[in-house]
Formats: C-alpha cells, structure tokens, sequence
C-alpha cells in the first residue's frame, strides 16, 4: 500500500466528494427525465395489438382488418384525405387505439365527406374560403373530428383584401401577415393568399438574386447598411428621398425607430407634410411615439408607465412625474382621472373588464399603472370581440328544442337541408341512441347523384331530372330503332 500524507488524503477525499456530487446530480436528473416521460396511451398492448411488435409505438391497430397500420399514415386503411390517428377525447371509436381524422390543418366538410385544406376554396362557391367551426367548450353531440363550413369573404375599401384567419383587411400586396419575402395577394379563386412569383403585377415586387417579394422603400433583401428596395428592384439609399438621414447619410423605414433615440419614431410629420406642401422635398425625422412624450434627457417615455420617475410615481406629461394616486390592486384611467379595481367592469363595456395595459414592456417602460378595458373570458372568436357564455346557445339548446338536431356542433332543424346538399334533408337515425342525431338523406323521390358533382358536392338529383333523363334516352332509341318503329314512353 502506498502511504499519502495528510494533505494528499485530503485532496483525494476532496475530488471524491466532488465526483460524488456530480454522478448524484447527473442521477437526479436522469431520473427527473425519465419520470417526465410518459408513454402514449397506443403504447399499451392490452389496448393496442401492434405495440409489442418492434417501433409499436409507431403503429396502430385497426380493427376492421385486424391489422398494423403506421400511425398518421394519410388513406388506406382510412379515405384518401383522412389520416390514422389514435382516439382522441370524445371520438366513437369506443374499444380501439385508432380512428380516421383530417390532418392538420384541415377539416371535414358535410357536403363532400372528404376533408379540405381551411382557408381555401375547397368545396366552395367562388368568393367563398373553408372556415373551421369552433370547437365548443362543453358536452357535444358529435365526436371530436374537426368540421369546417363555407363562409364568404368580407368586403374591405378599395385596394384592400380579407384576410380570414384573422378577420382583417391588409392593404393588398403588402407584407400584411405573410411570412419574410411573400406578399398578400389574390389566387384565382378571389381568396388572399401569400405569394410570390415572377409574373402578374407581383413580378413589380420581385427581386431576381433572392427570388422574394418585398414591399418598396422598406429593408426588403437588402444587406447593405442604410439601404432600401426600390422601385427599381434594387437596393439603394438616395439622398433625395424622405427616408434619408442626412446626419448618418443612410435610409431608413418609415415608422420604424430607424436613427432615433428610444421612445422615438421615424416618419415624416403630418404638419410638417401640410405646411410644406406636396411638392416639396419631404424628409423624416425622429419623433415620439404616439402615447409617448419627450423628456428632458432626449428620450421619450410612454405615458402612465415609471419611465424615469421614481418608484410609485408615473409620467403624466413632459418631465413631470406624479405619484401613483391608485391603492393596490387597482389601475388608472386618464379619461375618468380614477382607479379602477382589476377585474371589475369599472368604465369598460359589456362583458369587458379591467386589465393591465399589455402594450406596455416593463424591461423597457417600466412599470404601468394605466388600465384598459379587455375581454372577461377567453376570446375564442377570430375578431377578438368579446361575447359572454349566457349569449351563446346552451349546449343543450338542440335536446331541448323540439325537432331540433346538433350536426358539426350546430343546431338544425329536421327534414330540413340544414348542413346537407343539394336536394337532401335532415332525417332522424334509426338507430337506438340516448343522444338525438340525424343523418343527411335523399328527399322522397330524390335519387343520388351518379357521381359528385366538379367541386366533389354530393347531393341528390330531383324526381324531374330523372324523368328527362329517362325520356331523352327513350327519344335516343326511337331514333335509332329500324324503320323507326314506335316504342311506347311509358
């Protein structure tokens, strides 16, 4: 054995400690980590046949023919634009780990049974985009498979287009909500739509070395400090445009920060552009935000927020600080020159309440003591307007009403067309069920269609339809029957 000294035995006990508490961290963790992991419901082989078999979590079984499937396969075994996906919360699929849904981002329509891309035409009416119905919050009739609806797009002033995934109008080829290098533009089928091609009027906005689509005079594809898309295509700074900083010779956006300090803005002032008149050489400056004042430091501080007053204190006005007048717990209204307790009505409107100012950034104004007006509950609209549960139909309204059926989580009524297609109507199932539900069928004396319709509509053609189709095909053999003979129309 070798001998250590004290010193040395302290060492090595040191680093062995040291160790210690590396491997016992390292442990922890990888037992945290394992803890966190929790396996899928399809993993279980009591529940699902195909998990025992090697990557089981990947497959599914499918009862129907009692065979493994890979799951989010798109079609067979389910229809063409349906994906194998486990049972979700709410599905029918009662005894099985597997069921046919749309994929993301689209839904199913009751016309066509087949699933549609949203926001598109789909199985629409030109002027028309495939909408998502809402999910409802409560019990629902249905399982939880996502429908959609044909919805009409909104009219927006002149040079403007509907964008529907967010009920807004963007000035039309802008940036809008498109992603870095699109614009909003208009497809074939009058629906907005992000793009960007070399062709039509979006070959103005081209730029040919990134193949994108930029907005002029913005920073588009340009690398080069201070410089802008042109309408040239190019990227350039000219001394002549409003954009230009004359103290950093560089352009920048309007309405951006640009070279201004914080709190400012760069734009071209709305009285300096009246005073000097249309012909002039306009040029942008830095200017507050609106909200904002200027203080003595040469920035400018949002109002009501701390800014650079002391604690308790918020700007009111330029380089005045005045102490919080509101207790805790509630904000300030300029307008009403009061406090309003959070979450009280206070001078908000129906179904809206107070809350914090959320335009505000703590990191950068600091604190806020202003109060606005916002929505009670959660907003589940796309116009994010503010509705209250006792103004929307109960989840029991269609079980209450007579002759009243829920269909895509919405009421109709029965032997009606309701959600239906052409010449169809809603008929009670004839099925045993404690949960009331119809079925989309053929008016008496209606046969189906041969065939969907282009747009894949299924529907139901009438009784007249039929006998034209029946006498003109009479009419046909008569003219080629020999001698001409007479068949007998009926």
């Amino acid at each position: 054995f070798h001998s250590f000294s004290l010193s040395q035995t302290s060492t090595v006990m040191r680093h062995a400690s040291v160790w210690m508490c590396i491997l016992l961290t390292f442990y922890n963790l990888q037992a945290t980590t394992l803890a966190a992991i929790v396996p899928p419901p399809w993993s279980d082989p009591n529940k699902n046949p195909c998990a025992s078999q090697p990557g089981g979590w990947q497959l599914l079984y499918w009862p129907p023919l009692k065979r493994c499937f890979k799951i989010f396969q798109l079609g067979y075994p389910c229809p063409d634009t349906m994906e194998l996906s486990p049972v979700g919360a709410g599905s029918t699929g009662l005894g099985s780990t597997a069921e046919c849904r749309c994929p993301p981002g689209t839904a199913q329509s009751p016309l066509t049974k087949k699933c549609h891309k949203l926001f598109e035409r789909g199985p629409c009416d030109f002027g028309q985009y495939f909408a998502p119905i809402a999910d409802s919050a409560g019990r629902s009739a249905i399982p939880k498979q996502r429908w959609g609806v044909c919805k009409s797009t909104e009219i927006c002033d002149s040079g403007m287009i509907y964008w529907p995934q967010d009920n807004k109008c963007y000035q039309i080829h802008t940036k809008g909500p498109c992603p870095k290098g699109k614009l909003i533009s208009l497809d074939n089928n009058g629906i907005a739509r992000c793009k960007c091609e070399n062709e039509g009027d979006l070959s103005n906005y081209f730029h040919e070395d990134t193949e994108t689509c930029h907005e002029f005079f913005t920073k588009g594809p340009c690398l080069g400090t201070g410089e802008l898309f042109l309408p040239s295509r190019k990227c350039a700074c000219h001394e002549r445009l409003p954009h230009y900083h004359n103290e950093t010779n560089q352009c920048y956006e309007l309405g951006t920060i640009g070279p201004c300090p914080f709190g400012h803005t760069f734009i071209v002032a709305d009285s300096k552009r009246h005073a000097d008149g249309p012909s002039s050489g306009l040029k942008a400056e830095c200017r507050c935000k609106d909200g904002y004042v200027q203080w003595k430091d040469g920035y400018c501080y949002k109002l009501y927020t701390q800014g650079p007053c002391e604690f308790g204190s918020f700007v009111t006005e330029q380089n005045v600080c005045t102490p919080n007048p509101c207790e805790k717990g509630r904000l300030y209204f300029p307008q009403e020159k009061t406090c309003y307790r959070i979450g009280a009505q206070g001078p908000c409107s129906l179904h809206q309440v107070v809350i914090f100012d959320f335009t505000s950034r703590p990191s950068l104004d600091g604190i806020s003591y202003n109060g606005m007006c916002g929505c009670a509950g959660v907003i589940s609209n796309l116009d994010q307007s503010c509705t209250d549960e006792a103004d929307q139909i109960p989840q029991s309204a269609c079980d209450s009403t007579p002759d009243m059926v829920e269909v895509n989580r919405q009421c109709f009524k029965l032997y009606t067309r309701g959600p239906c297609g052409p010449g169809q109507w809603l008929e009670p199932k004839k099925i045993p069920t404690r949960i009331r539900s119809a079925a989309c069928v053929c008016r008496p004396g209606y046969t189906p269609y041969e065939q969907p319709l282009a747009n894949g509509v299924i529907g139901c053609q009438a009784p007249s339809v039929g006998i034209a189709r029946y006498l003109n095909e009479r009419r046909h053999l008569h003219s080629r029957a020999p001698g001409n003979l007479t068949l007998p129309l009926s």
